[in-house]
Order: structure tokens, then C-alpha cells, then sequence
């Protein structure tokens, strides 16, 4: 086969056709459609017709990602759920707390909600005039050695017992558990909450220094803060300590011998 060029007919391109030529063009022209065509099944909206082995693994990925986004989002609920009954008990408010459906069917809610709702229920109305109070078989360890300056009284709204002692002293937990709050709040200043077994939580207000951190786990006899004067409900170095049952605000002097 032989190219010329139109003005003057001299011979431009020569090319030999053999059957060697022709099947090497044939399988080049083949090759190059291949690529092509798979750039655009794997590349293009297209893939959503014609899926490929790429498009596939892409699927398997945003199916992946998807389910963790519904793990964050369960979490986030979960986390805002605990943040709302902390703040309750905080403040020493009744908890009433509406579980949303999305957890009412999970059995992980969280380490404060098993204290305070009912797995199989979607509300749980709190009171805190009455609890059960038997103090039998627990070994609390005495948080503070001071003496009793404010006690237990619902009636007064001071659900907890004020023990007065020297600024800096030692405040050890009453037993072993994990600190679900180590943080700052206007009314108690240097705030601790410890969950330990048994559904119990100990709550520890007016602290100089706070020394350990949420998610520490601590034994009985920890130190985890030091007696000081801290937030706007405090009047001279003391130890406001509350104890909580099943979501409940209990006497504690019912359950130390402090």
C-alpha cells in the first residue's frame, strides 16, 4: 500500500501489507478499544449499568462507611443521652430521661443508663423521695476523714453530706469503679463521678485538684482529689459527697461509717 501526495504524486508512505502486519494491527487496534472501553465502565457513570470488579470493591466501601456513620450516630446519641442524666444528677434534679428507639433495642446504651433505665422499656420516671437504702454486704472505703458539717436532707434539696477538713487533704474513692466525670461545673468547681459496681455512683464536689481523668479505672482507697473551696455553693474547704443507687440520691451515712 502506497501514500502519495496530491501536488506532485511522489510516493509519501509505503506500507508492506502482509498477513504478519495485519493481525499485529489487529490485536494493537483491539488492545487500545479494550482500554478504553474498561476506562469508561469503571470511571464514568456507566459502571452503575455495566458494574466492574473496581465498582464493586467501590460499593463494598461506601457499604462500609455507611454502616460506621450509623455506629457514630448511635454513639452521638448515646454519648448526648449521658451528658443530659449527668447534668441531671449534677444538679440534683429528678431524672426522667425518654430513651430514644433507636437504643431502646440496644443492650449497650452506655455505662450510666443501665444505672438509671430500663433495657426493655422506652421510659423510666425516677423519684427521688424514695430508694431502697439497705446497706448489707458493700465494703465503701471512707472517702474523707473530717467531720460532718451539713447532712442528708431531701426536704432541703442536699442530697449528699458535707464533711469539712483541711484544704488539700486526701479524697479517696469509696471503691473501685471508673471515673465517668473529672471536669469543672459552676456550682460544685472541680467535679469527680466514679461508677462502681453494684449500680452505685459517688459523686465528689469542691475540690482544689482533681487527680485522675475521665475513663481512669481506680480501686478503693485511690486518691482521686484534693479537699478544696471550689465552685459558687461552697462557703470553706469541705467535701460535698453524694452517693447515688439505680439513679437514686441515698443517705450515705446509711452505707459509711464515716
Amino acid at each position: 500500500m502506497i501514500f502519495r501526495q496530491d501536488e506532485n504524486l511522489e510516493e509519501k508512505v509505503s506500507i508492506i501489507l502482509t498477513p504478519w502486519n495485519l493481525l499485529i494491527g489487529l490485536c494493537a487496534g483491539l488492545f487500545l478499544y479494550g482500554i478504553i472501553i474498561y476506562l469508561l465502565l469503571a470511571y464514568t457513570p456507566l459502571n452503575y449499568i455495566f458494574p466492574t470488579k473496581s465498582s464493586k470493591y467501590s460499593n463494598m466501601e461506601q457499604y462500609k462507611m455507611m454502616q460506621k456513620i450509623d455506629s457514630l450516630e448511635l454513639s452521638l446519641t448515646q454519648l448526648r443521652l449521658q451528658s443530659d442524666i449527668l447534668g441531671k444528677i449534677l444538679a440534683g434534679e429528678d431524672v426522667s430521661i425518654s430513651l430514644p428507639e433507636e437504643l431502646s433495642n440496644n443492650e449497650n446504651t452506655g455505662t450510666i443508663t443501665e444505672e438509671v433505665i430500663s433495657k426493655k422499656t422506652t421510659k423510666h420516671e425516677v423519684s427521688l423521695r424514695s430508694a431502697e437504702t439497705s446497706p448489707n454486704d458493700y465494703n465503701f472505703f471512707v472517702p474523707l476523714l473530717g467531720v460532718i458539717s451539713d447532712t442528708f436532707n431531701v426536704d432541703k434539696k442536699h442530697r449528699a453530706v458535707d464533711i469539712a477538713a483541711k484544704s488539700k487533704e486526701v479524697i479517696k474513692s469509696i471503691q473501685k469503679g471508673t471515673v465517668i466525670f473529672s471536669a469543672w461545673t459552676p456550682g460544685g468547681g472541680h467535679t469527680l463521678i466514679v461508677q462502681h459496681p453494684n449500680q452505685f455512683i459517688s459523686v465528689y464536689k469542691h475540690n482544689a485538684v482533681l487527680l485522675k481523668k475521665e475513663g481512669t479505672f481506680v480501686k478503693a482507697g485511690d486518691a482521686i482529689a484534693l479537699v478544696g473551696n471550689t465552685g459558687e455553693l461552697t462557703s470553706g474547704p469541705h467535701l460535698h459527697f453524694e452517693l447515688w443507687k439505680n439513679g437514686i440520691a441515698v443517705n450515705p451515712v446509711r452505707y459509711i461509717n464515716f
